[in-house]
């Protein structure tokens, strides 16, 4: 243990002040059994929490189904460089990492399906929850801080929840997550696993930026800038030597190059094959104007995440004020480098992402991991000073909580989502539609993305958002089939009287009588169309 000397007490220091050891390796420490028997429940909850009939339902948010449109395209078009939706469109919102992994495996699979969507973010969970563990060393005797740790994460309810979408944030997470761990633990060590550890984490900050953008530098970036000056000190030219030997030790120098040159390539070509759309869209509406609050999306206050975080980190939210109470009391900020990282990882996160405009629950997940090793350590502290007899219990107790959370998981997956299945569903109505428009007919999607719908209906379809295009598409000759919400349907009848239609199918009645999303097929006739008349029934 590294200690420096201060006014107020003795301190233990990060391993990233550490002075290097040279080429010895650490001794080979046994497995406590106690640890070994935790750390394998928790592995068996997260195959019953991540994997456990993942793929069962559809895909019903517009996240999963645009990366199903995406991937799909790719397999179709043998493009993997910039992807496009069912209707043509550039995607624009994300880079392309996770549509590259979710159309690699399609590719493996003949297709893309709920499988190939979800399956990247739940091993992504795996990995992170699996990297937290072993970031705190596992195989430390009499040390159950990796265990709690995993536990933690893996059944807090929203981290859960997300590993069960197809959505970004939880590969994010996991690339910040690695990135962090491997900066962390890249000090103090041989100079081959120095160079391996930080080797790993500039190339999962290459993976963040390929995956979202800007952010996924930036959060992992202040984490590491609050650390250090947590433990060196306010940066003032009386310490700048030290700082710049601490950034040496980092791998700046060369690790920033690497990104860039793993990165920036594939965004300067993107905004050259989109005529500059994708600086304007991406980085300039979804990363400034959406943190400043320029979007014409609805902002949320300063204190969003606060008891945004409460609620969405149950069961463990309610035992941060003891973890905190406990650590005050016991001076983890001081003797244990871990605790304190971990504080200072959530702590970082949690005000960048409250400095933006717009916010998002989901965006607030890579903190998840800080708050998890904070708790792994002060839950470890506190087991370690109990009698054996209180340890015994601790356990029982901390075992227990484990059944609790999986069997309400079991619940909500076995019984709580098929039950919300027939409301969320766009399989059986996507049939409807491609009943009446076979392929290759065009689908015309109006005043409505419906991107789950539209990835089941297939191409080619086009999405229309103004009454002159649609008007001026039903005009052509031939019948014409176009979905739009239930509740745009008279208008529909208003605005084109000048022209034959009629509602021939909608979701509801496919459903049991409600939906989620209300929508109407409409069988429009163009001026010199004849539809055969025996087609038109439901």
């Amino acid at each position: 243990m590294i200690t420096i000397e201060t006014n107020r007490r003795t301190r233990s220091v990060s391993p990233l002040l550490a002075p290097s050891e040279g080429p010895t390796l650490p001794a080979r420490q046994k497995i406590d059994p106690r640890s070994s028997i935790l750390y394998s429940l928790s592995l068996v909850a997260v195959y019953l929490l991540f994997l456990h009939r993942l793929a069962d339902r559809d895909l019903w948010s517009s996240h999963e189904a645009r990366a199903a449109m995406d991937a799909q395209t790719i397999l179709d078009d043998g493009n993997w460089g910039m992807t496009r939706l069912y209707d043509g469109r550039f995607e624009l919102q994300k880079p392309p990492l996770y549509y590259w992994l979710t159309a690699s495996l399609g590719w493996l699979r003949g297709g893309v399906d709920a499988w190939a969507v979800r399956l990247p973010s739940a091993l992504s969970a795996i990995l992170c929850v699996v990297a937290v563990a072993v970031g705190l060393g596992v195989a430390k005797p009499r040390s159950v801080a990796g265990p709690i740790a995993t536990v933690v994460l893996a059944t807090a309810v929203h981290f859960t929840w997300l590993a069960r979408i197809g959505r970004v944030d939880m590969p994010l997470t996991l690339c910040i997550t690695v990135a962090l761990g491997g900066m962390y633990l890249s000090q103090g060590v041989a100079r081959w696993q120095r160079c391996l550890s930080l080797t790993t984490s500039y190339l999962a900050l290459a993976a963040a930026l390929l995956l979202k953008g800007p952010i996924g530098v930036a959060l992992p970036t202040a984490v590491m800038g609050l650390h250090l000056a947590v433990e060196l000190g306010v940066p003032r030219p009386s310490r700048w030597r030290v700082w710049l030997a601490s950034l040496r030790k980092l791998g700046v120098w060369w690790g920033v190059p690497l990104v860039a040159v793993l990165t920036i390539p594939w965004f300067v070509w993107a905004n050259r094959v989109t005529d500059g759309a994708f600086f304007r869209v991406f980085f300039w509406h979804h990363n400034i104007e959406r943190g400043l609050g320029g979007s014409s999306l609805r902002s949320n206050p300063w204190w969003f995440y606060g008891p945004q975080f409460v609620g969405d980190f149950l069961p463990w939210s309610l035992a941060i004020p003891l973890a905190l109470w406990w650590s005050r009391r016991r001076g983890l900020w001081h003797s244990d480098p871990k605790a304190r990282f971990g504080l200072v990882w959530f702590g970082a996160i949690f005000v960048v992402l409250s400095c933006s405009r717009f916010k998002r629950a989901d965006y607030l997940l890579p903190a998840y991991p800080g708050m998890a090793v904070f708790l792994g350590c002060a839950g470890s502290d506190w087991v370690r000073r109990l009698s054996c007899e209180g340890r015994r219990r601790a356990i029982s107790a901390f075992v227990w909580s484990i059944c609790i959370t999986v069997g309400i998981w079991l619940f909500r997956v076995e019984w709580q989502l098929p039950a919300s299945e027939p409301y969320r569903d766009y399989r059986a109505f996507a049939a409807r539609v491609r009943q009446f428009a076979p392929q290759p007919d065009e689908v015309v999607f109006f005043r409505t993305e419906a991107h789950p719908l539209a990835f089941r209906v297939g191409r080619p379809l086009a999405i229309v958002v103004e009454w002159e295009d649609l008007d001026a598409r039903l005009r052509r000759p031939g019948a014409h089939y176009f979905v739009t919400p239930s509740n745009v349907v008279e208008e529909c009848r208003q605005r084109l009287r000048h022209l034959r239609f009629e509602r021939v199918a909608d979701n509801e009645s496919l459903s049991g009588g409600k939906h989620e999303r209300p929508l109407a097929l409409l069988r429009s006739v163009g001026e010199s169309g004849v539809a055969a008349a025996d087609t038109l029934s439901p």
